[in-house]
């Protein structure tokens, strides 16, 4: 029994140790893939690159620039020519800004466009009738223009004065006794047709006709001189304008009710009806006139230069009372004409009132253009133009007619304190792609216009004669379509937003350089925890199996041992 245990001992003992050194074989193994490992992380910190900090310098450059006192310039590049020319030699590129009036369409996200309560319609028929309210509008407002303006021409009686038949004042002369003013005229001699007639040095007399003069009595047409002929003048009158206080009663009864008219009209000053000495009468005529034209007369007793007398008609078709009449039955049919206008728009609004129209773009009131200010149709007119010349198919063209007279259909609204503009079109367009309660939510974009001033670069190349100082540096410039020699200011110029993209790009490749030093800096740390690990353990399997060798040494002593003293007690 005792041999049996030692031997079964002893195999128990070469099989632990067999193990062991197969152990050891596969830590060795995974320490070799771990120091694999590691060193391929170290290759790879080695093929890092490392970011380099940008320079200023990189962003640095010369730049010319030169003002005409109205834009700055500034010079972009420049080349030789290849043959210079007489008076050139470079070509050179500049640019300036300048601020251009523009109009743009723009799209607003969720628009929430909203529609009041009132009969439904379809497009055309919302869409004709805000147009008719803004074409009965505009034949109201134009309709009560004319009336106001024939109200105000009929206001001033003073467009009354007949000035006709008191022109070309030769002499008027003033009797302080009687109160007399007598005007004397030099009128042209006219023909029975109304042609003036001239005479030449001889005393031929001669009409004037579509521009050419003819033989009064053969009707020949006149081959001389035009400066031989002079008009043929006759004198009349003259006419006894005498003052309202030397006028018998009767008269002074026409002169009143004539003067009263026309400060009732507005023509006169109300002074006038408490000074009836300013006012004279020609009773033959019938006209009235007043002291202060009658004394600005040529030759008067103030020693005026006028050769014209307006005067006031109280007799036949050129009264007074007849031409406010004729104004007064003018205004009545103006009027009739005005109101049948505001009844048509006024009924054209209810219409449109009661139907279902867009009201509300969010929170912003929506205001149907019926007509246009002079700043609405610049900034319409530029929008539309802008969109034609960008053949961007836009509602808001539709607005308008071939001669860019508007047409109606255009909404105004103000948002973050500008004014916008929009179409029944777009609004209805945004309403309709709508879900939920009145259609408010998840609605398509909404395209809405407007003008504005934008910088814009412009450039120019020609041809220009650029001077140096001697030392290379260009000191003035005059270009090919500019008289002008400009001075040009050389500095240097850094382009501060190019360096602070190149130093956030740099900042940005620095902190990537640095997470992967330190990624691999933590998976070679997490290599070398593992690798000391089974370091560890391989000095545990070295112990064991130094130990479990001495073991079978003395386990094989006693083996050899009992089977020697078998042999002996057997074989003896």
């Amino acid at each position: 029994m005792g041999m049996a245990a030692s031997q079964a001992r002893y195999l128990a003992l070469v099989a632990r140790k067999s193990n062991c050194e197969y152990e050891g074989q596969q830590i060795n193994q995974a320490r070799t893939v771990l120091s694999n490992q590691s060193a391929n992380l170290f290759n790879q910190m080695l093929g890092l690159q490392v970011p380099i900090p940008p320079s200023t310098q990189d962003y640095t450059k010369q730049q010319y620039s030169f003002t005409d006192g109205i834009n700055e310039y500034t010079l972009d590049n420049w080349q030789q020519l290849a043959t210079p020319e007489e008076d050139y030699n470079y070509v050179a590129t500049y640019h300036y800004y300048e601020d251009v009036y523009t109009g743009s369409e723009k799209k607003k996200n969720d628009p929430k466009v909203q529609f009041s309560s009132g009969v439904n319609a379809s497009v055309d028929q919302i869409e004709t009738a805000l147009r008719l309210v803004t074409k009965t509008k505009q034949e109201y407002e134009a309709a009560k223009a004319a009336t106001k303006a024939k109200q105000d021409e009929a206001a001033v009686l003073s467009n009354y004065a007949d000035t006709d038949s008191f022109t070309g004042i030769s002499s008027c002369e003033y009797d302080t006794e009687s109160d007399v003013y007598s005007v004397s005229q030099t009128v042209v001699d006219v023909t029975d047709d109304g042609d003036p007639i001239y005479t030449d040095t001889a005393g031929t007399q001669y009409y004037l006709k579509d521009g050419k003069y003819y033989n009064l009595n053969d009707d020949q047409e006149y081959t001389g001189a035009v400066s031989d002929l002079s008009p043929s003048t006759t004198t009349q009158g003259p006419t006894e304008f005498t003052g309202y206080n030397k006028l018998s009663e009767g008269d002074k009864a026409i002169v009143k009710a004539a003067v009263d008219k026309l400060v009732s009209e507005g023509a006169l000053s109300d002074d006038v009806q408490t000074d009836y000495a300013n006012i004279y009468y020609d009773s033959t005529s019938g006209a009235i006139a007043l002291r202060s034209d009658l004394r600005n007369l040529y030759g008067g007793s103030s020693g005026g230069t006028q050769t014209v007398l307006p005067v006031y008609q109280t007799t036949g078709d050129n009264s007074i009372d007849q031409i406010a009449g004729q104004y007064d039955a003018q205004i009545s049919a103006l009027q009739a004409v005005e109101f049948q206008a505001l009844q048509a728009y006024q009924t054209a609004e209810q219409t449109y009132d009661g139907l279902c129209k867009p009201t509300y773009v969010g929170n912003c009131e929506l205001t149907l253009l019926t007509d246009l200010t002079n700043d609405q149709k610049a900034e319409l007119k530029q929008v539309v133009a802008d969109m034609r010349a960008q053949n961007i198919d836009s509602s808001i063209i539709d607005c308008f007619n071939e001669n860019d007279e508007y047409l109606g259909g255009i909404y105004q609204f103000k948002m973050n304190g500008v004014t916008y503009y929009t179409t029944f079109e777009d609004l209805n367009r945004s309403y309709q792609s709508g879900t939920g309660i009145n259609k408010i939510d998840s609605q398509d974009k909404l395209s809405y216009y407007n003008a504005s001033y934008i910088s814009t670069k412009k450039e120019i190349t020609q041809n220009a004669l650029l001077e140096t100082d001697g030392n290379g540096r260009f000191t003035t410039v005059r270009f090919e379509n500019d008289s002008v020699t400009y001075a040009l200011n050389a500095e240097t110029i850094t382009d501060e937003e190019a360096y602070k993209d190149a130093m956030n790009q740099y900042n940005y490749e620095n902190a990537l350089y640095d997470k992967m030093v330190q990624d691999i800096n933590a998976k070679t740390s997490l290599i070398q925890q593992e690798d000391q690990q089974l370091e560890l353990r391989l000095k545990q399997l070295d112990t064991e199996q130094n130990a479990l060798s001495t073991e079978i040494d003395a386990v094989s002593k006693v083996v050899k041992d009992n089977i020697e003293d078998s042999f002996k007690t057997f074989g003896g």
